[in-house]
């Protein structure tokens, strides 16, 4: 009879008190250094991407505190934002003129999976992306 162990997944998690412009450059080369490490550094500008666009949706729309991880998965990566704000957020399409608004609808087009969970005094939104996506190439900078 052969053992088997799975090998246990690599993940980032952080916990950030206010989720503020400043903290998105440290955050987001933290993103890009675990992609590396993984082997997974062709996600890294879409990863960097989406995380960037979720804080900022803290910052705009809740307290401000939230926890952040990163984990990998067999064939990518899966990124969630947890918050103290029960509010889901709602994906639309923006109009021409609005300012406001693209960045969870730009992330529903290029991430492989976007979603919203409710949570007990919170929300979780998560995003995931695959190594062999057609997205990547989609994102200036990036390439197959």
């Amino acid at each position: 009879m052969t053992a088997m162990t799975a090998t246990p997944a690599r993940q980032y998690y952080m916990v950030l008190s206010e989720a503020c412009p400043e903290v998105m450059g440290p955050v987001r080369e933290v993103v890009r250094v675990y992609l590396r490490l993984w082997s997974k550094s062709e996600l890294s500008p879409l990863a960097e991407l989406g995380v960037t666009e979720l804080l900022t949706n803290v910052h705009k729309h809740t307290f401000g505190a939230c926890e952040l991880l990163v984990r990998e998965t067999a064939d990518g990566i899966t990124v969630e934002v947890t918050d103290f704000d029960s509010t889901l957020p709602v994906v639309r399409e923006p109009t021409e003129g609005e300012e406001n608004g693209r960045g969870l609808f730009l992330l529903s087009v290029l991430m492989e999976d976007l979603r919203f969970e409710p949570l007990l005094g919170g929300k979780r939104v998560w995003f995931r992306l695959r190594v062999s996506s057609p997205c990547h190439g989609d994102l200036p900078g990036t390439s197959n």
